[in-house]
């Protein structure tokens, strides 16, 4: 346990504290620590940063990364902030109403995204530069109920390039070019199918 806490920036002489002693990066720090003592090969840290300020998540993001390379712990990194799932992520899969509508490379979904839900998430990225003027794509349309979602593809009526086939047809998951990039949507169907 001491090596653990040392491990995750704690100090072991806290090991008797009680829960409500630390701080919310410290707690984030604990629950961390508990997922890596059994020295897993996956971690799941779904929105693991969401609830701390933006200098502590740098810090826990830089943690995660730092204990990533010492111990080649992979983990699977549930987020809402784009630029926090950029920097973490080797690979990322985009999903909309539990549906996988993209997976890519990190590098080529910001690049080059290919589904118009991705497209429309990343264009919503703050830029810091006040003089680069970039584009925002604004979703028309309300989200569906995740419990009755509409037939075809669940995006179909927020969609820019909605089709007839998009509102009968769920598009299947289908890889687009060499690079393992995938994306669920008709505008893609030529595209080879690999199991």
């Amino acid at each position: 346990v001491s090596k653990m806490m040392e491990m995750v920036g704690l100090n072991p002489a806290y090991m008797n504290r009680y829960p409500n002693q630390f701080s919310g990066g410290q707690r984030q720090r604990i629950g961390l620590g508990r997922a890596l003592i059994m020295n897993p090969k996956l971690v799941i840290a779904d929105e693991a940063i969401s609830a701390l300020d933006v200098s502590i998540q740098a810090q826990v993001v830089n943690l995660m990364k730092d204990i990533q390379k010492e111990t080649n712990v992979a983990y699977l990194f549930i987020a809402h902030d784009l630029s926090v799932v950029q920097y973490m992520s080797d690979r990322i899969m985009v999903m909309y109403l539990g549906k996988i509508v993209e997976v890519a490379d990190s590098k080529a979904l910001y690049d080059e995204p290919l589904h118009p839900y991705t497209k429309a998430l990343l264009s919503a990225i703050p830029v810091a530069d006040i003089h680069h003027k970039k584009k925002r794509q604004v979703l028309e349309g309300e989200v569906p109920s995740p419990i009755h979602k509409p037939s075809g593809c669940a995006f179909h009526n927020r969609c820019p390039y909605c089709m007839d086939i998009c509102k009968k047809e769920d598009p299947v998951l289908r890889y687009h070019g060499a690079d393992g990039h995938m994306t669920a949507c008709h505008l893609y169907d030529g595209s080879e199918v690999k199991a």
